[in-house]
């Protein structure tokens, strides 16, 4: 196969992005040359050092630290979106002739665990793509990068916001168990309905789904793309994912998305067990409960 660039960015990653990104690498083998480049932000580990050293010691590796952007781009997804652009810069600088023909962008947070190299070359079984989405085994998780036209057509905290607004509060007595009980589960169904139900489980022979936008931690990129499109948003007003801004440009030109089943980067993540309800639950009581978090920690240090 040619060349490709992994791209992505990064924060507070300094324990598991060693092994995330050789998880990610050894999946690209089958390409001639790998190059990788990094945005990083906003941490408070050693992620900015582990960076340093993985530079002077790895081929064709680089990276870009943007320091705390948090006190002037406080909006997470801003953030995000801004330091998304940054690789679509790095792209846009390299000459022609030596632009790799596909761009992987991936989460190096853990999200790759299942990524596999026999998973990565299903997606060249079929030529008739501009980007390759990931799937996870579990459910596919990114909800919130999903657009499809009967699966998510619009975006998901939007629609929770909505079925919120519909609950009726007025008789409810907040002080009162069996209210408080009934209020959490009504919050807890509007949650469900909005995300959670939509993390369908997508058999790995299942047949390409076409989408209009999606992510799931992993994905393939025509190279040609990132000199066409960005990460900005169409309205400064729009809290929308990134992923969403980027793909409705690609769609709009006559770009094809598909998620590839075959292409599962996650078996359970932090995202998809949510579709467990005795899972929310205890992530519920727990982060209300900050001695029960700090007593968990004790443990878990021990362990």
């Amino acid at each position: 196969m040619s060349d490709i660039l992994l791209v992505g960015t990064v924060s507070n990653v300094e324990k598991s992005l060693k092994y995330d990104l050789i998880k990610v690498v050894n999946a690209l083998s089958s390409f001639k040359e790998i190059s990788v480049f990094l945005v990083e932000s906003d941490s408070t580990d050693q992620t900015s050092k582990l960076l340093s050293n993985f530079a002077s010691q790895i081929p064709n590796f680089s990276f870009l630290s943007l320091g705390n952007l948090k006190p002037s781009i406080p909006d997470r997804i801003d953030r995000i979106r801004y330091c998304r652009n940054q690789y679509v810069s790095y792209i846009r600088n390299i000459p022609n002739s030596e632009l790799p023909k596909f761009i992987a962008v991936a989460d190096l947070d853990g999200m790759n665990k299942a990524l596999s190299k026999k998973a990565l070359v299903s997606c060249f079984n079929r030529n008739d793509w501009d980007v390759v989405l990931s799937n996870q085994k579990f459910g596919y998780y990114d909800i919130f990068a999903l657009r499809h036209k009967k699966w998510q057509p619009n975006d998901c905290f939007t629609e929770l916001e909505e079925l919120k607004r519909k609950i009726p509060l007025k008789n409810s007595n907040k002080t009162n168990l069996i209210s408080k009980v009934k209020l959490n589960w009504a919050y807890d169904r509007a949650r469900n309905k909005a995300i959670y139900s939509k993390m369908i489980r997508i058999k790995r022979n299942s047949p390409w789904i076409q989408v209009n936008s999606g992510f799931g931690g992993f994905a393939i990129y025509k190279s040609q793309l990132f000199l066409q499109h960005d990460y900005s948003a169409n309205s400064a007003l729009t809290k929308e994912s990134e992923h969403v801004a980027l793909h409705n440009k690609i769609v709009s030109s006559g770009g094809k998305i598909f998620i590839n089943p075959a292409l599962i980067n996650s078996n359970f993540n932090t995202y998809n067990i949510n579709r467990i309800f005795i899972i929310r639950e205890m992530r519920r009581l727990i982060n209300k409960n900050n001695q029960v978090v700090n007593f968990l920690k004790r443990i878990l240090w021990k362990l």
